[in-house]
């Protein structure tokens, strides 16, 4: 018989977008372990910080993909919670908060710890499209470009926050970010994992590419064994 482990992931739109079947992930799981059954929950709220993340753990809230009410995270009792870094919506707290914004992925790791069995493994998402941040997103496309790029860069400062975070916590970590970054230092288009539709949310590809980086650090940190 397989073993089947739960997999509750916790974000802001960047993991809520991935939709409640994360199917990317899914596939890229029982590829690389196919003696095992997996359960998935997806814990993204879209538009939310990481001190309402932190509350999502051990109090129900509004389903955001279909009615009522969402059980708390730490009700599903997961093997492992893939914690994304929420940094996206810090980006307007100012240079002067990011010691805030780190204490709260910090409370966010130990309230997974002091209510669930599971181990955490922290991953920092895509970086902005600076030239393109926010092209199609109403009523925010009709805003000065220069401005738009200005809160892109904020969104690069909290990003790079959050990897400081998971390095000096020493974390096991995905760097979907970094991964990003080489890859287009390669020569593949930022456009390829922005969605087209917001030019902000992960696109399809860069899904795929979230879900290959969360199974390489599964592997290397041996999280499921």
């Amino acid at each position: 018989m397989k073993q089947k482990k739960v997999i509750a992931c916790l974000g802001d739109s960047m993991t809520a977008f991935w939709g409640p079947e994360m199917p990317q992930l899914r596939e890229a799981l029982s590829s690389a372990f196919t003696d095992q059954d997996f359960e998935l929950h997806n814990y993204g709220v879209g538009n939310t910080r990481a001190e309402y993340g932190n509350y999502r753990i051990t109090h129900e809230y509004p389903n955001p993909f279909g009615e009522g009410k969402q059980k708390s995270l730490s009700a599903v009792s997961p093997d492992l919670v893939v914690v994304e870094s929420f940094a996206y919506n810090h980006r307007l707290d100012g240079q002067h908060h990011i010691s805030n914004y780190q204490n709260i992925l910090k409370q966010i790791v130990q309230t997974i710890k002091e209510t669930t069995p599971a181990k955490v493994l922290f991953l920092v998402t895509i970086p902005p499209d600076k030239n393109n941040f926010l092209n199609n997103v109403l009523p925010l496309k009709d805003i000065a470009v220069a401005i738009r790029r200005e809160w892109a860069e904020y969104t690069d400062q909290y990003l790079h926050a959050a990897i400081d975070f998971a390095e000096k916590e020493e974390l096991p970590f995905a760097n979907v970010y970094q991964r990003v970054l080489n890859e287009i230092d390669r020569g593949t288009p930022i456009r390829w994992f922005i969605d087209q539709n917001d030019n902000i949310h992960p696109s399809r590809y860069a899904y795929l590419v979230k879900a290959g980086e969360i199974v390489n650090a599964i592997k290397k940190h041996k999280l499921l064994f």
